[in-house]
């Protein structure tokens, strides 16, 4: 949970999507990935030079009767002070399980200032996940996100907009499928006190199938404990705002910093 760490340093599609998200989340504010769970939205907190951080979090989703439950570990390390690297490693555990499509990237946060930073987040997607059991695309991809966070007191807001380029080594998949999938994202987190956090998220994101014309719609309620500096503890409710959206999803999590 990177923000908790540094919380004490701690074309018209697009259009419609980015005021989906304001509505729903400016809502949330009255009723408090390869984001920091439970969180869909990325924070602009990174480790500094040689710091590392590793996160494991294990996810249950149901989806029109069907359950799937996934878990996903993730490292980073600080190579500057606003600079990060990560790789993250996805895996399916009900059947058919298997490793989903692995990625690396690197977190920059190019601009701070009273409390207000942006950040990119550029990705590269490896094809390791096996096509035939829906585990990944067959061909790689990548990924960009612009992140922007702003802290007041004991709020933190976080807005997210970025891309994904999805290649198919299947024909009739890369056929059907859309190779760009847009999404946006708001959260707003309240620090309670030292040790609690809550969480409210909630996005938008085109749909991987062309011929599905709603985008997928999601709200996350979250709350986090931090043990320590260098501990956290997580668990988040997950559920879809509208039918393209997957039901409901429940998740726990862990992560740990060390140097």
């Amino acid at each position: 949970m990177v923000f908790l760490h540094t919380a004490h340093f701690k074309k018209s599609k697009l259009v419609n999507s980015f005021c989906l998200v304001c509505l729903v989340s400016w809502a949330s504010m009255f009723n408090p990935a390869y984001a920091a769970h439970p969180l869909v939205s990325e924070d602009t907190g990174t480790q500094g030079v040689g710091g590392y951080q590793v996160e494991i979090n294990t996810d249950w989703l149901k989806d029109e009767g069907t359950k799937t439950r996934i878990t996903t570990a993730t490292l980073t390390r600080g190579i500057l002070e606003n600079v990060d690297t990560f790789i993250n490693l996805p895996y399916t555990l009900s059947k058919p399980n298997g490793f989903n499509d692995v990625s690396i990237g690197i977190k920059w946060r190019f601009f701070e200032a009273d409390g207000f930073s942006m950040g990119l987040k550029p990705e590269y997607r490896l094809a390791s996940g096996d096509q035939q059991k829906s585990l990944g695309d067959g061909r790689s991809g990548e990924a960009l996100t612009l992140m922007t966070q702003y802290e007041w007191g004991a709020f933190t807001w976080l807005f997210n907009i970025g891309s994904e380029r999805h290649r198919y080594s299947d024909p009739t998949k890369n056929q059907e499928s859309r190779k760009y999938i847009h999404k946006s994202s708001v959260a707003l987190l309240y620090a309670i006190n030292d040790e609690w956090t809550v969480l409210i998220d909630s996005g938008v994101r085109s749909h991987s199938t062309q011929q599905e014309k709603s985008a997928p719609q999601f709200a996350v309620l979250g709350l986090i404990y931090q043990v320590n500096d260098d501990l956290d503890l997580d668990i988040g409710y997950k559920k879809s705002l509208n039918r393209p959206e997957t039901d409901k999803q429940i998740g726990l999590g862990i992560t740990y910093r060390f140097k």
